[in-house]
């Protein structure tokens, strides 16, 4: 008897050091993945390869499962790559040693002889002994990477992981093309120790949007149209301006004439832009999907008129006209919204401020602004808004036709307005300044919050823009919806569509001092947190479905487009000069998802921090400034601290909001040379001597508004 026992004992401890890497590349709930073993052959596309996942299991997204992703499967089949920010997945017959992972996990590029890129965000499932991560840093698209499991990895008796049996298999093959080729690829890396691989191809995210700007390079576009007569006004003679939304529950919006000192006249107009956005039936609000080595679908109608208008300033046009700061509004704001609240500080800089309506905004097409002259004179503008009448509705919302509902999201609506952007830029340049005195060589750009993700968007594909701010960029999209308080009721939808039974939370019994009171714990790790132990039944489930999405709005995403602003550049585009400007505490876009573009962008140097934790405790006041979300008092700070209606409401809000308007105004005016120290502009106000604004900055990887608190 005691020499069985010895022996169990013996035969267990062989058994526990033989925990194998599994290998079925095939497979989404086992992998390694991604693997090009989920694709086929398709020469109508960039990579030659085409997404070839499994059909959708019913119900999608189970709950109890741990896929590497999950759901839409007939969407993603479309795309001819696996995304540029994978969740990458491997899994073990057993448990594993979380820690031991980094070192023994990476990603490997197949050619350039680049070194291992590392995993983040690691968190290991005990019930499938699966491991998933992310990269750290956005791949590069339509290039050839290894994933890469070695003996690095520990059980949890501390032993080395071995190879499986399939794998060793794969590597021997000599009549399996996949196989031969990862062989190949682990032989040219010399990569040891390996006990599991794959090979994938990462998609094409900027092919789509080069291709429509190079149709308005190529496409006559129709002259410049005035918007009414006149259209035109000289501000002095203006006793009070309007906007009219055609959205009756809406009112009319006073346009301040308070707020526009150094301003000089306003100029209203429409520019033509190419519309590749569905408008109408089920595919309302989302771009064609073609082939990335096939021509793009054409734009239908081929142009559709676009309302802006410019605030110009007071002083003389310098020779050459006025240099002009194109403003990208964000999500549910208009062109009459935050543009006019920059442009004095700009107009004093000598800066005529531009701004034009973004697709699913401005209402429907019966806005208008209208103009009272000081002798009483009325004068009504044609200012048609781009929003749609969506199903059921009898009112157009600020944002019905941007936001679509499922896995898209914003993604469509970005790259629409992004062409827009293109749009404009080259009648400006056609027109030499759109008639108004704009110096066609002196173009410049800053966007805010949506504005900063269309604007990376815009800023990557455009040759003729050469320095650009972006205030609250952030990406992916998917990971701004779940981490958003204002954003998360789409993530919600999200899932709700995706698989109500994914829902693992029961709100009732949310703590008083939870962030989130709704319906999913995902448990996603925080940036450089260092790996996890999956502990949330569900959130495995819950992640595979949000990578779905996350994967496809890669073709429309500020995070997959900002390696191109620097260093990784499209051909005929030149590197930006960037100024990157965010808040801590961030609500609407946090503070993770911004620090993750400005790290793709490798923009750490150019990043303006504002540090409104001490700001608040200087003035508590501040964590006051709200605007209604869904009825209830939703606070907008630091996310808009750059230019919003409030920003005169409030003499605790104004000097810091005028101090980072200063920095952007002072970037421009030095052709982004000159990145200024705001807290000099501080003197006077409540915040004098005190050091809230931080260049290079520390970035900020986890949300935690209550640290925000006072």
């Amino acid at each position: 008897m005691r020499l069985f026992v010895i022996f169990l004992a013996f035969t267990t401890c062989v058994l526990k050091a033989q925990t194998i890497a599994l290998y079925n590349p095939a497979s989404t709930t086992v992998g390694p993945f991604p693997s090009n073993v989920l694709t086929v052959a398709d020469p109508l596309q960039a990579t030659g390869l085409r997404v070839n996942l499994p059909p959708d299991s019913t119900p999608p997204c189970d709950p109890l499962s741990s896929p590497a992703v999950c759901g839409y499967q007939s969407l993603l089949n479309q795309l001819d790559g696996f995304s540029v920010h994978p969740r990458i997945m491997a899994c073990f017959s057993g448990p594993i040693n979380v820690n031991t992972i980094p070192a023994g996990v990476f990603i490997v590029p197949v050619a350039g002889g680049n070194h291992p890129i590392s995993l983040d965000q690691i968190i290991f499932d005990p019930p499938s002994n699966c491991v998933f991560g992310k990269p750290t840093q956005v791949l590069r698209e339509q290039t050839q990477y290894l994933l890469v499991v070695t003996s690095a990895v520990q059980d949890d008796s501390g032993n080395p992981v071995a190879a499986s049996n399939q794998f060793q298999a794969c590597l021997a093959a000599l009549n399996d093309a996949y196989c031969q080729a990862l062989a190949s690829a682990l032989h040219s890396q010399n990569v040891e120790s390996v006990v599991s691989a794959s090979l994938f191809t990462t998609m094409s995210t900027t092919t789509w949007l080069e291709r429509a700007r190079d149709y308005v390079d190529a496409t006559e576009l129709p002259i410049v149209l005035p918007a009414g007569w006149p259209t035109y006004f000289n501000l002095n003679n203006i006793q009070s301006m309007q906007w009219i939304p055609s959205d009756t529950s809406i009112g009319p919006q006073d346009i301040p004439l308070s707020a526009l000192g150094g301003v000089g006249s306003v100029a209203f107009g429409f520019f033509f832009s190419p519309n590749f956005l569905s408008t109408s039936g089920t595919s309302a609000g989302t771009i064609p999907v073609t082939p990335t080595a096939a021509p793009i679908a054409l734009p239908s109608p081929l142009f559709v008129p676009i309302s802006f208008h410019v605030f110009l300033p007071a002083t003389p046009p310098p020779p050459g006209g006025y240099p002009v700061v194109i403003y990208g509004h964000g999500l549910g704001d208009n062109q009459f919204g935050a543009p006019t609240y920059i442009a004095s500080t700009l107009a004093q800089r000598g800066f005529a401020t531009l701004a034009f309506e973004v697709t699913g905004h401005g209402y429907g097409s019966g806005s208008t602004v209208q103009v009272t002259t000081q002798s009483g004179q009325v004068y009504t503008v044609s200012t048609p808004g781009r929003g749609v009448l969506l199903p059921g509705n009898t009112e157009i919302g600020p944002t019905d036709g941007c936001i679509i509902p499922g896995p898209i999201g914003i993604r469509d609506c970005a790259r629409q307005t992004a062409v827009d952007a293109v749009a404009l830029l080259d009648t400006i340049r056609r027109t030499r300044g759109l008639f108004l005195n704009l110096n066609p060589q002196k173009v410049y750009y800053v966007g805010q919050s949506l504005g900063s993700i269309y604007g990376t968007l815009f800023s990557a594909i455009e040759p003729n823009l050469g320095v650009v701010v972006l205030n609250g960029a952030g990406g992916t999209e998917v990971d701004i919806a779940r981490l958003s308080l204002s954003g998360r009721p789409l993530a919600n939808l999200y899932l709700q569509a995706t698989n109500p039974a994914l829902f693992n939370v029961v709100t009732l019994n949310a703590p008083p001092e939870a962030y989130f009171h709704d319906q999913f714990n995902d448990n996603y790790v925080f940036p450089g947190s260092g790996p996890v132990v999956n502990n949330v039944p569900g959130a495995m489930a819950i992640q595979a479905a949000f990578e779905a999405a996350d994967w496809l709005d890669m073709l429309g995403d500020a995070l997959s487009y900002a390696p191109h602003l620097t260093s990784d550049l499209l051909a005929g585009v030149s590197p930006k000069r960037v100024l990157f400007q965010f808040g801590y505490g961030d609500l609407e876009v946090p503070n993770p998802t911004e620090s993750a573009v400005v790290r793709a962008a490798n923009g750490q140097a150019s990043t303006s921090f504002f540090d409104f934790k001490t700001a608040a405790n200087l003035e508590p006041g501040l964590l006051g400034v709200t605007m209604l979300v869904n009825g209830a008092p939703f606070p907008i700070l630091p996310h808009r601290i750059l230019s919003n209606p409030t920003i005169f409401d409030s003499a605790i809000e104004t000097p810091l909001s005028i101090a980072e308007q200063q920095q952007t105004a002072i970037f421009f005016a030095s052709n982004g040379q000159s990145i200024v120290d705001p807290d000099q502009f501080l003197g006077g106000s409540p915040y004098a001597g005190t050091n809230l604004f931080f260049n290079p900055a520390v970035l900020p990887e986890a949300l935690n508004f209550l640290q925000v608190q006072p």
